[in-house]
């Protein structure tokens, strides 16, 4: 058989593996995040920014299209895995500007994906990256464990800072800085069932 050419390419048939597909394989976290997990949080961060950064320059249709790539970003790790960014970087600097094997494989798995990503205004790619890192940012900063977590962390908080003066210097009539402000409320924030739990039994 010549496998040369032949070509998997993902379809709805694949998404129920997103439920157990899982992420950070090569950091040590207490507990593992599925793909499925990262997408919704993904989705539900990037229509909040929307909301907060875009406000009404955005259109019932365009938010659509938003959440569909929110809800699908990453698919291409059905087959893929969760490839770091250490070696994500490596790669393209070994590829020297050529083609990236990475980039290539993900077009043929999700060529549907790479569509969709291309018909997006550039403002709403930045929405989706953005809260990309947020959520990765907030589940190392609950989940991690050791100083390799912690450096992970810092890297992705980078990372952050580095998207959002991209999208200030491509697209300086939005506030990118209420990112920030999401990011900061997410890690400070203490969820509804401790506040119930603590009106319950005020001995807590």
């Amino acid at each position: 058989m010549n496998t040369n050419n032949h070509k998997i390419t993902l379809d709805l048939g694949d998404l129920a593996r997103s439920g157990h597909v899982t992420r950070w394989h090569s950091v040590r976290t207490y507990r593992d995040q599925t793909l499925a997990e990262h997408h919704y949080m993904v989705a539900m961060i990037a229509n909040k920014l929307a909301k907060d950064i875009l406000g009404e320059s955005i259109s019932d249709n365009e938010r659509l299209k938003l959440l569909e790539y929110a809800l699908w970003h990453d698919m291409p790790e059905i087959i893929m895995g969760d490839i770091s960014s250490p070696c994500k970087n490596r790669i393209k600097q070994i590829c020297g500007g050529k083609q990236n094997p990475i980039d290539q494989l993900e077009n043929e798995v999700a060529p549907w994906l790479v569509e969709l990503k291309k018909n997006l205004k550039p403002e709403l790619v930045w929405i989706v990256k953005l809260g990309d890192l947020i959520d990765a940012i907030l589940f190392i900063s609950q989940e991690g464990i050791g100083k390799h977590a912690e450096i992970v962390k810092q890297g992705l908080e980078k990372s952050f800072e580095d998207k959002i003066q991209e999208a200030c210097r491509f697209s300086n009539q939005f506030d990118w800085s209420i990112a920030k402000t999401i990011l900061n409320r997410l890690l400070q924030n203490e969820d509804h069932q401790i506040e119930m739990e603590r009106y319950l039994n005020p001995f807590l």
